[in-house]
């Protein structure tokens, strides 16, 4: 791969992410009180759900890039909303899994 392909490639996957990575950011500005590494996921989280959300909605429906975005900014929205619940809903699971395990496996029986 020549540095020519490289520059394009790189552009390229920047010109995809830009649209997602701005509409994170504008929905961190819905929210000024976040803690600094609740944004940093919060936007990792938004702006790879719109990425992927558009490639998905582009393969099934065939509509064009922006509606496709448009639609996937605002399921990239929800994620953004969702993500510490499900941050908060996976640890409760994990922080209960050892008790569990051990009840079902290390039980004495009868």
């Amino acid at each position: 791969m020549d540095l020519r392909n490289l520059l394009e490639t790189g552009a390229d996957l920047v010109g995809s992410l830009t649209p997602s990575l701005i509409g994170s950011a504008v929905a961190q500005a819905w929210k000024p009180a976040l803690p600094l590494h609740q944004r940093f996921v919060q936007w990792v989280v938004g702006s790879t759900v719109s990425y992927y959300a558009t490639i998905g909605i582009i393969a099934v429906t065939g509509w064009n890039g922006f509606v496709a975005q448009s639609i996937a900014f605002a399921i990239a929205l929800v994620a953004f909303d969702a993500t510490p619940r499900v941050l908060r809903a996976v640890s409760d699971i994990l922080a209960g899994l050892p008790a569990r395990l051990a009840d079902r496996y290390l039980t004495k029986g009868d």
